[in-house]
């Protein structure tokens, strides 16, 4: 499974999405997602097939170099 992390380090800042984490489970991602962004102050988890884009994804080569990094399990 594939899930997005959106997280943020202050409650002025906006949650963002911060990296992408394939793991088996949720159980799995959430053990990765708190390895990485554990000290955060907020990190959330959303599967990939909850989203319902309406705009996109980008193709690869078009995502924001800062939004390029995959978190594997």
């Amino acid at each position: 499974m594939r899930f997005f992390v959106f997280a943020r380090r202050e409650y002025e800042r906006p949650l963002a999405r911060r990296a992408a984490v394939e793991a088996p489970d949720t159980d799995a991602a959430t053990e990765v997602a708190r390895e990485r962004f554990g000290d955060w102050l907020e990190v959330r988890l959303v599967p990939e097939s909850s989203v319902r884009w309406i705009v996109g994804p980008l193709p690869a080569e078009r995502v924001p170099e800062e939004e390029r990094e995959e978190v594997a399990a």
